[in-house]
């Protein structure tokens, strides 16, 4: 008896594909998977860093693991106005963490840089140092901010501390100077 068999229109490209293919992505499914414009379902390669967007022309490998996103070769230049617009993320399908490793790493850009983060921020020079250029600095704490060095110089223009309850400066040694005048208002001064 002779099995009937039911064959698929697919565009020419497709066919034959045994290997590689161009592709364009439809819609994200989540969790580094791809709807892809003509149907099929595709992963994100650990290699392809860049994750895709919809409307992205990608290269794809089909191999007997399925079928793999590996490279974004084509992104459409979006309207200004879109959410998003010139926006590329980075990211490793199935890693918890990603790690650059090099002698020196650098990165620069001349607009913005944010880093966030909803959990802890180190930043540690075993050896060297850390140094910080800005015309202005800002610093918020919600909670507790503690300073620790074997010697702090500060140096400004002006300075202003503020403190609502209790401020308290000790040392073993205290030394107040001006040029000019010093002047100390209070309710009550103590002394001694």
């Amino acid at each position: 008896m002779k099995q009937a068999t039911q064959l698929v229109d697919l565009p020419a490209r497709h066919e034959t594909m045994q290997g590689w293919g161009e592709a364009s992505i439809g819609r994200s499914l989540g969790q580094a998977q791809w709807r892809l414009a003509d149907g099929r379902l595709a992963l994100q390669a650990v290699s392809c860093l860049l994750t895709p967007l919809p409307g992205d022309t990608v290269a794809v490998l089909q191999s007997a693991s399925g079928l793999f996103v590996t490279h974004i070769l084509l992104r459409p230049q979006p309207a200004a106005d879109t959410p998003g617009a010139g926006r590329a993320e980075l990211s490793v399908p199935g890693a918890e963490l990603m790690a650059i490793t090099q002698p020196a790493f650098e990165l620069a850009c001349t607009r913005q840089i944010a880093l966030r983060c909803l959990g802890d921020v180190e930043l540690t020079s075993a050896s060297g140092s850390v140094s910080v250029n800005a015309r202005d600095f800002l610093a918020s704490v919600s909670e507790t901010m503690v300073q620790s060095a074997r010697h702090l110089v500060t140096r400004v223009e002006h300075g202003i501390m503020q403190a609502s309850a209790l401020l308290r400066l000790h040392g073993r040694q205290a030394l107040v100077t001006a040029e000019e005048d010093i002047k100390l208002d209070a309710e009550r001064i103590s002394l001694g």
